[in-house]
């Protein structure tokens, strides 16, 4: 299976540097944004957190967005329909080989992309490298699969190629507007942050908020300076958000089991 699976990433990898469009959206655009927009906003504090720390925040989720759900729903609608899909599946490569190696894919970019944001964010702003890396880089992939995960679920919904801006438009502003990106999360009325608190989204920007400045952003919206935490202590208040994520997780696995689809959709 690991054989398989490898096989099958390096596939992915090259399909996806031999892609433009896959490249622009999943790394060229939100590296842009986040080297862009700090230079558009006042300087200040947003929700306890340094502006330019803020963004980088809404930044790295919207990047998540981008490529763990917005990419993938595309690439496998798009191969579903061609008879891509079909035809790896008539090959000696398991199913799950197929699935692992696509989202290897998203994660190892994902990581890649991370970096020029966290990197062009120090270079072009003087944003503080994060506080705590290895929760950053937690946070991203653990929200990584779950996006990725979400995608397959939902491009097996998708009836044709076309379709796929309807449902991945909705989610991309979700993300930026739930991870307090576009608007501060303290701002947001009592009923909203319940919501949000139930999404990956928020959670994912808690956890990225977190690592940076090395204080605790978990449930602390609107409360003044949070309290600073550790790096093992970052991990331990972050308990309601990994429970989220991994409930999303397994949720969008299921899903993806049921609705997923091989055969090319019409209508």
């Amino acid at each position: 299976m690991t054989a398989y699976t490898l096989a099958h990433f390096r596939l992915t990898q090259t399909l996806f540097w031999r892609t433009p469009v896959s490249v622009g959206v999943a790394l060229f655009f939100p590296v842009v944004f986040g080297g862009l927009m700090p230079l558009m906003l006042p300087g200040g504090t947003r929700d306890g957190a340094p502006v330019d720390v803020a963004i980088m925040t809404g930044v790295i989720v919207m990047g998540m967005a981008n490529l763990g759900f917005m990419t993938l729903v595309e690439s496998f609608v798009v191969r579903r329909q061609l008879l891509i899909l079909k035809r790896l599946r008539g090959t000696e490569l398991p199913d799950l080989a197929i699935f692992g190696g696509e989202i290897l894919t998203v994660l190892t970019i994902g990581l890649l992309q991370l970096v020029l944001i966290v990197g062009l964010g120090r270079a072009m702003h003087g944003v503080a490298l994060p506080a705590n890396p290895a929760l950053l880089v937690v946070t991203v992939l653990l929200g990584l699969a779950v996006f990725a995960a979400m995608a397959v679920a939902v491009s097996g919904r998708i009836p044709a190629q076309g379709s796929t801006v309807v449902v991945s438009l909705p989610f991309l502003l979700l993300a930026i507007g739930l991870s307090g990106f576009a608007y501060p999360v303290s701002a947001f009325p009592g009923w909203l942050r319940t919501v949000s608190s139930f999404l990956p989204f928020g959670r994912v920007a808690e956890g990225v908020s977190t690592a940076y400045l090395g204080r605790d952003y978990v449930g602390h919206a609107g409360a003044g300076v949070p309290p600073r935490v550790g790096i093992l202590e970052g991990f331990l208040v972050m308990w309601p958000g990994w429970l989220v994520l991994a409930a999303w997780l397994v949720l969008s696995l299921l899903a993806a089991r049921r609705w997923f689809k091989w055969e090319p959709r019409r209508g």
